[in-house]
């Protein structure tokens, strides 16, 4: 069976500053602001995957898995000045080389902790942890290393009581946010009238080689509370395109 059950809501200002291609320089940016909340992201309300209490779907209601407060992205063609040596092989190698950028700096998303255990005994899993009363914030200044070992505290949560979906509320907890650039240099030599090579370098997360992901948030397994992975490395490719 199927129902129209589920529900989103989405609010957003968004803010773009553009300068169009002049003087061999272009510029594109991007800010937003947004808030989204609903009851199920991705999966569907049948089969009761919209959270762990199929007699209330409305107990699910949370900030989406998708939910990222701020975004910045800021994207541009730059074209470097040709040389003025007066060799032709010289102003052809040092000139008219163009540099292509994307930078994205982004708010984390939210995630929730697991208990493990689905001690509601209803057979679909999904259980939250109950809360001790300890905060989960720990303090601020630590190294990165020591937030890779510890996001949050484990000692804030506890397997959910018998016959309990648990009470902590869905994606209550945030991830680290995240920022990346993304760099390109191309070249353009001229081989014939209607044909040219073009050299291309590509560089993907060129200055944050391994920015952080979402930490453990089961509290049955091993490492509940760290950061066991990460996003794309650093990428570099090299290449020539022959176009005509």
């Amino acid at each position: 069976m199927g129902e129209p059950t589920a529900w989103s809501k989405y609010q957003s200002a968004q803010f773009t500053v553009q300068k169009r291609f002049s003087h061999g320089f272009s510029l594109l940016a991007n800010y937003t602001i947004a808030k989204s909340i609903d009851i199920s992201s991705y999966a569907t309300i049948e089969g009761n995957s919209a959270g762990p209490d199929p007699f209330n779907f409305n107990n699910n209601r949370g900030l989406s898995d998708f939910d990222t407060p701020q975004r910045l992205v800021v994207s541009g063609i730059v074209e470097h000045p040709r040389s003025g040596a007066s060799t032709p092989v010289v102003r052809g190698i040092i000139g008219g080389w163009q540099s292509n950028f994307i930078f994205i700096a982004q708010s984390g998303t939210p995630f929730g902790v697991a208990s493990g255990v689905d001690n509601a005994l209803m057979g679909i899993g999904g259980n939250r942890a109950d809360l001790t009363g300890e905060s989960w914030v720990l303090p601020e200044g630590r190294s990165r290393g020591e937030q890779i070992l510890a996001w949050f505290s484990p000692k804030a949560f506890k397997i959910n009581a018998v016959g309990t979906i648990g009470q902590l509320g869905r994606n209550t907890l945030r991830a680290a946010g995240a920022w990346n650039t993304d760099y390109s240099l191309f070249k353009d030599f001229n081989l014939v009238e209607r044909a040219r090579l073009q050299f291309r370098g590509e560089f993907f997360n060129l200055l944050q080689p391994y920015p952080a992901g979402r930490p453990q948030r089961h509290g049955d397994q091993h490492g509940f509370g760290r950061i066991s992975s990460a996003y794309e490395p650093r990428i570099v490719q090299l290449g020539l395109k022959v176009i005509f």
